[in-house]
């Protein structure tokens, strides 16, 4: 399965950048790759990557060897590996992590409990990575945008 954001909807038709479901399989798996790394892969490769489920360790293993190959492929390097999440913050639903908190807080567009209790894991996981990011800030209220128009609430 491969989700798809509305606010990145842009660049999936030559996959330009990682999007975040990839994001999130990578920190899963506990892979880092970079732009320039994704960008050498063949977009039927990328393609690949977006659909691989890593919801088991087994298929955590294959994602991260379907990598490792594309990698010593394309740039003649083993992939480089770092810690799998573990208990990702993204993933309770009581608990809205403290970059979302800070963040949703600095226009006045307050995340709720029961907003974040809504959204589905693949939101969560974008929201807490746009705020823990410096990089393109706006992204965060755009999602943000999005996922309150999906389940109804305040826009």
């Amino acid at each position: 399965m491969f989700y798809r954001y509305r606010f990145e909807s842009d660049f999936y038709p030559c996959l330009s950048r990682i999007p975040f479901h990839v994001r999130m399989k990578l920190d899963l798996a506990g892979v880092k790759i970079s732009l320039k790394t994704w960008l050498a892969f063949g977009l039927e490769e990328r393609r690949v990557l977006c659909h691989l489920p890593v919801d088991t360790g087994d298929e955590r293993e294959v994602f991260c060897l379907y990598l490792d190959r594309l990698s010593r492929r394309y740039l003649g390097e083993k992939v480089a590996l770092v810690s799998p999440m573990t208990d990702p913050p993204w993933e309770g639903r009581n608990c809205i992590p403290a970059p979302v908190q800070a963040r949703s807080q600095d226009r006045g567009q307050v995340v709720t409990p029961e907003e974040w209790a809504q959204w589905n894991h693949y939101e969560r996981y974008a929201l807490f990575k746009l705020a823990s990011s410096e990089n393109e800030p706006e992204q965060f209220y755009g999602a943000l945008h999005e996922f309150r128009e999906r389940i109804g609430g305040q826009a």
